[in-house]
């Protein structure tokens, strides 16, 4: 009877404990910007970071900077399934001449620049037991804008060709009725 006084508390203990405690010491943790609203979709392109420091304006440029990077990295990887797809559906009787290889160097040209109307659509400040600041962004960039800006610049561009101007012209017409956004 003695020995079930202490044990019947201890095995209380251990039960609470491992009830308590994560699957192989792992704790989950909650993301902020999870879900539909927060991923790219035929409008928009998306992108969630965060970014650490003691500095909170730090932290805010360290999230945003992982962000535009991550939209840059999906802007390239659409064009060239843009590209791809145009090249696909034109047979210029095998004189496809390097319209790809143009149309990604204009992306990453434009890509370069600053994107106008890439917006921070919602953040989270947090600040750490340590005192420094965890900063969670959410941006977007309207796809047609992007592409609007690509158009401009090949047209502005004097080392592509009539025909090349042309062929992006149409590759990016088509990209934007992609999208679906046709006001403006």
């Amino acid at each position: 009877m003695k020995h079930l006084k202490i044990y019947f508390p201890l095995s209380l203990l251990l039960i609470l404990i491992a009830c308590g405690s994560s699957k192989n010491g792992l704790n989950q943790v909650k993301i902020p910007f999870k879900g539909n609203a927060y991923e790219s979709n035929r409008r928009f392109f998306r992108s969630v970071a965060s970014g650490e420091s003691i500095n909170l304006e730090t932290a805010r440029s360290k999230a945003l900077l992982i962000a535009n990077q991550r939209i840059a990295s999906s802007v390239q990887t659409e064009i060239k399934n843009v590209t791809e797809n145009y090249l696909n559906e034109r047979k210029d009787g095998n004189q496809l001449g390097d319209y790809g290889e143009r149309f990604q160097q204009l992306t990453r040209e434009v890509m370069s620049t600053s994107i106008n109307g890439m917006r921070t659509f919602d953040e989270k400040v947090f600040m750490k037991t340590d005192k420094s600041y965890q900063v969670w962004v959410a941006v977007e960039a309207r796809k047609k804008d992007i592409y609007k800006r690509m158009k401009q610049t090949a047209k502005e561009r004097s080392t592509l060709s009539e025909k090349e101007k042309i062929a992006i012209a149409e590759m990016i017409d088509k990209a934007i009725e992609d999208t679906g956004d046709l006001d403006n």
